[in-house]
């Protein structure tokens, strides 16, 4: 029965268009890992984002830009999503495929270690969103940036929260990383948070307090 009702889900509301699908297909084509969030799930992403009534929004992890195109279509007219991508082939390729689709007045596509640019773009603060899929490691600093530099009513977001499982038997860094992150997001005192259930976990949370000492 769950299948079938994902299956309805997917069928009336779930319009990955030619353009999206070829961007899939060109992202395994290019030897890139082929680790972009579910059509499914993008769909999600660009329903939050119109619902949120975000204007800026932080990609921390472009890949081929596959997630970035769910997201940019569901900002406004003057909307901004800024997208973060260590692989210069990845960035290169991300570039192409904003382009393709016609979002390149939309999107700025940032090449290099996420950290510090998400440090050089501090002063353009606060954001409305931030959506996080990049190395899990880093997710903790990730999320620790994202708090500090999203206006209160802004959303973080997170893919890979459930991490196919491994959060519940870690092995690793990664799986360590998103054991912290999600311990982290869920009792930040600056958020009200949950995973949705949907694909391998989508982390969200919502900043409601400007300090930890200080409710608005």
């Amino acid at each position: 029965m769950r299948a079938q009702l994902h299956d309805y889900v997917n069928d009336n509301f779930v319009q990955e268009d030619d353009f999206l699908q070829t961007v899939r297909q060109e992202t395994a084509q290019h030897g890139l890992p082929l680790i972009n969030i579910d059509p499914y799930e993008g769909r999600i992403l660009q329903v939050l984002v119109a619902m949120s009534g975000a204007k800026t929004v932080i990609e921390i992890g472009t890949l081929a830009g596959y997630s970035g195109i769910w997201i940019a279509r569901g900002l406004p007219l003057d909307g901004k999503l800024i997208t973060i991508e260590k692989s210069s082939k990845h960035a290169d390729l991300a570039r192409s495929h904003f382009e393709q689709a016609g979002l390149s007045d939309k999107v700025t596509v940032y090449q290099g270690n996420a950290l510090q640019i998400l440090r050089k773009i501090e002063h353009d603060a606060p954001y409305d969103m931030v959506f996080i899929d990049a190395d899990k490691p880093n997710y903790v600093a990730y999320l620790e940036w994202a708090v500090d530099n999203l206006r209160i009513g802004g959303t973080v977001m997170a893919h890979n929260a459930f991490w196919a499982g491994r959060i519940l038997s870690p092995n690793n860094g990664d799986d360590q990383g998103m054991i912290a992150f999600n311990d982290l997001l869920a009792n930040h005192p600056q958020l009200e948070s949950t995973i949705l259930e949907v694909g391998d976990g989508l982390a969200v949370g919502v900043k409601v307090r400007v300090s930890c000492f200080l409710i608005e």
